[in-house]
């Protein structure tokens, strides 16, 4: 009876955490329609931004919204292992550099409504790949494409790239460790 005891647990913790994404989503939601790009950062690693971009990003898509979540810490992708292929892609930073197209880096994943760009290979020169006129161009894309598009950043108290999103995003959120962050 233990293990059933411990999957009941399970069962009612996993539902816990969808109810708390389905509330930010519908958060968002009803902060105006105009929000349809959504940055993520934290102030530090292993804050939960990844997390809470990937479930975010499930959240719209059960809802029915077609949703495109982008991997943009390309310096520390923990999305890659998130999202698995048994065949090779190109990732963000292909597109960014002009090595690939657009409707290439965008990966189907096995949820509705949801395709990903994963960040791809780390490159020499992250912060000069988003600042370039292929990321422009990449964001006005999407924002045409998807309903709504999550897009997971570095912690902004590690590198600018975050802050540099967040100018061509409509809203950003900041994902704080409890405890650990003071202001």
């Amino acid at each position: 009876m233990p293990t059933l005891e411990l999957a009941k647990s399970q069962a009612e913790m996993i539902k816990k955490l969808e109810e708390y994404y389905n509330s930010i989503r519908t958060n968002i939601q009803f902060s105006g329609r105009n929000l349809k790009v959504i940055a993520l950062t934290s102030s530090q690693p292993n804050e939960g931004k990844s997390t809470t971009a990937t479930n975010l990003a499930i959240s719209f898509a059960r809802a029915g919204l077609r949703t495109l979540l982008i991997d943009a810490d390309t310096r520390n992708s923990v999305l890659s292992g998130t999202f698995r292929s048994k065949e090779s892609y190109d990732g963000l930073t292909s597109y960014l550099s002009g090595n690939a197209e657009l409707s290439d880096v965008i990966c189907s994943t096995s949820v509705d409504n949801l395709m990903v760009i994963p960040s791809g290979k780390i490159p020499p020169n992250p912060t000069s790949l988003i600042q370039n006129d292929n990321y422009e161009r990449m964001i006005e894309t999407v924002r045409d494409l998807y309903d709504y598009v999550i897009i997971d950043t570095p912690p902004l108290g590690r590198v600018v790239d975050a802050a540099i999103i967040a100018h061509s995003s409509d809203a950003s959120l900041l994902v704080a460790k409890p405890g650990v962050d003071k202001r």
